[in-house]
């Protein structure tokens, strides 16, 4: 289903995998280094968005490696936000052209750890082929072909001569060009999906248990983290991020159950028993917000 520009801009954590290339340029043992592409500009995507050229630039200002941030931009695998994923330490981020094509680019040190060593070997073997970004949209812009809307008309034929895939844009007759977004992090993915709930262990929109059974042991670490207050002024940025994505897999979980339609059937115990798990869920969510705006 085709989205509103303002459900669009009510994404709480979007992820977005690299198409269009090869994502891993390089990876060099003796310096612990991997050089690779998080994301290819130009190519519109199963949700029909285009990332342009400076779409990330302010956050690579903001939050990139040359920056004064105190969180700065990460490199996770499968966009979980804690330590234990943590892969490597962003030692560069721009925007180039690389192979004819403008991409988000990065390097990464891997540290000298029995994890790092694993994460290094799997980049160097190839197991490690593919990578993601996490981010919020910001600024973006439908682009229709033949449109009675000037700006809509314009977008289209400004950008489409640019798509990488202009097939897509023919096969729908329009497309979203993404000015801007608020990038998180980047992780590295075993497969490729513009949907959070993959990564995190939901196998299908029934099977969902063990997601549900992650998603209040999160929960408690995060509320755990809040209640230090040391852990919680150093680690703002990713508390903030961690309550964003924990929104962002309800939502989608919430999307994947079937709509109500009119019926004179009456609601089950197993009915209520999820309404009241969802309640609890998004209660705690609530929860957390107010007591993080409360440390700030």
């Amino acid at each position: 289903m085709n989205k509103t520009i303002q459900q669009k801009l009510a994404t709480h954590f979007g992820v977005k995998h690299s198409e269009g290339g090869l994502a891993i340029k390089e990876v060099n043992e003796n310096e612990r280094t991997i050089k690779a592409i998080a994301n290819t500009y130009y190519w519109i995507d199963s949700d029909q968005d285009m990332l342009v050229k400076g779409s990330s630039t302010k956050s690579i200002n903001d939050r990139g490696v040359n920056s004064s941030a105190v969180a700065k931009i990460k490199h996770q695998s499968d966009h979980v936000l804690n330590t234990q994923n943590t892969v490597g330490r962003i030692t560069v981020l721009d925007e180039r052209v690389i192979d004819g094509k403008d991409v988000l680019y990065f390097e990464s040190f891997i540290p000298e750890t029995r994890k790092g060593n694993d994460d290094l070997m799997n980049y160097k073997s190839g197991l490690y082929d593919n990578h993601s970004i996490g981010f919020r949209y910001k600024v973006l812009e439908l682009a229709v072909r033949n449109s009675q809307n000037a700006d809509e008309l314009k977008n289209w034929n400004e950008f489409y001569p640019m798509a990488l895939n202009p097939e897509k844009a023919d096969e729908m007759g329009f497309f979203w060009v993404v000015k801007e977004i608020e990038l998180f992090e980047i992780s590295v993915v075993s497969f490729g999906a513009n949907q959070l709930t993959p990564y995190l262990g939901s196998k299908s929109a029934t099977d969902n248990n063990n997601l549900k059974a992650e998603l209040l042991d999160r929960i408690d670490q995060l509320n755990a983290q809040l209640k230090s207050n040391v852990e919680a002024k150093t680690d703002r940025k990713n508390i903030d991020m961690e309550c964003l994505q924990l929104k962002q897999i309800i939502t989608d979980l919430q999307l994947f159950e079937p709509s109500k339609k009119a019926t004179r059937k009456e609601p089950t115990n197993n009915d209520t028993k999820k309404e009241e798990s969802k309640k609890q869920e998004n209660n705690l969510l609530t929860i957390l917000s107010k007591n993080y705006k409360n440390e700030k």
